[in-house]
């Protein structure tokens, strides 16, 4: 069954461009890794929180991207844009439409 990982990025005021640099070319590369579906989404209510969803087989691929040279080297260049700690979470499908 597929897993989904979420991740709630809360951005820093002035800083959402410089993290969309940083961040979004390792997000991207999520399908490389495993992922067969990667959204990224920005609140109305919140314009700071971005969403992450990324859908994987199995947590071990997430772990590989998560852990990679690119999503690393990416988050450290993003260090100082986005509030800590970064918490991924994991869901299951509980229905469809």
């Amino acid at each position: 069954m597929a897993e989904i990982n979420v991740i709630d990025w809360h951005i820093h005021p002035f800083r959402v461009d410089r993290w969309y640099e940083a961040w979004m070319p390792a997000f991207e590369r999520a399908q490389a890794f495993g992922a067969t579906e990667a959204t990224m989404t920005r609140s109305e209510e919140d314009p700071l929180l971005f969403r992450q969803t990324t859908v994987w087989e199995n947590r071990e691929d997430f772990q590989r991207y998560w852990t990679s040279d690119d999503a690393s080297a990416a988050r450290e260049k993003a260090i100082s844009y986005f509030n800590k700690p970064l918490l991924p979470t994991w869901h299951v499908p509980a229905g469809r439409g």
